[in-house]
């Protein structure tokens, strides 16, 4: 029928996926270069350059270096904060060690999917400033106060500070090294099948580990108390040699 356009007849340009708007390219190329230089070391220009974008537009949306670097925060720990929010809804109804569990596999492969943020937290974390503070107060405060409150009520034997960190690391800095490993091992730990065989790995060898360690030391502490309590008690009292018939 005449006037009504054929699918198959259309450009091929019109079926492609569609790039990601100018924004959130401008946020993520940003990232990707505090990550990578630093605060200073970063440049909007290189920026503008990895985004696709004239540098104009850059400067049109962010009027400073700082006003880009605190939106390319928010970006991704907005990213981050609503993937958790959505395992928290999900998740709400199970025991709270498996919720545990099934939030630092999905942790994974967000990890996975933005390895910049380890490298920018690496760079930041370092040196404490008015950006470390302003990143603390606005997004890492609330994401460790949550993720302690979840491993406390899971494991309250261990050391929810501590762990955090623990778990933080192991997670991350795999996908953040992610070139080296490939050299390495020959193996790109970015695939599909490699990010969940480390979700299970960080799951199964540190949760379930540490969490069997501290079981058993809970079992040897017991034991130790048991066995000096053992030696304070009072000796039995001999029984007396039955005499000799002479």
């Amino acid at each position: 029928m005449r006037g009504v356009p054929n699918p198959r007849q259309q450009p091929r340009s019109r079926r492609r996926t569609p790039a990601a708007p100018a924004p959130e390219r401008i946020l993520s190329a940003a990232l990707a270069a505090f990550a990578e230089r630093g605060f200073d070391g970063a440049s909007t220009r290189e920026i503008a350059a990895a985004a696709g974008v004239p540098q104009g537009l850059v400067t049109y949306h962010y009027a400073s270096k700082q006003a880009l670097w605190e939106a390319a925060v928010d970006w991704v720990f907005g990213e981050l904060t609503r993937e958790l929010g959505a395992a928290a809804d999900a998740l709400r109804d199970v025991p709270p060690l498996e919720r545990l569990r099934a939030t630092m596999k999905r942790y994974a492969r967000f990890a996975a999917r933005h390895p910049e943020l380890h490298r920018f937290m690496t760079h930041e974390g370092g040196y404490d400033g008015p950006r470390l503070r302003w990143l603390v107060d606005r997004h890492i405060r609330p994401l460790y106060e949550r993720s302690v409150a979840q491993i406390r009520e899971a494991a309250p034997s261990l050391d929810a500070a501590h762990f955090h960190y623990v778990l933080i690391g192991a997670v991350t800095h795999l996908f953040a090294v992610a070139p080296e490993v490939a050299r390495v091992t020959g193996r790109d730990p970015r695939t599909p099948e490699q990010v969940d065989a480390h979700a299970r790995a960080v799951v199964d060898w540190l949760i379930d580990g540490a969490l069997a360690a501290g079981r058993g030391g809970a079992t040897r502490a017991a034991s130790a108390t048991r066995r000096a309590r053992a030696s304070h008690a009072k000796p039995p009292r001999p029984r007396p040699k039955a005499k000799e018939n002479r």
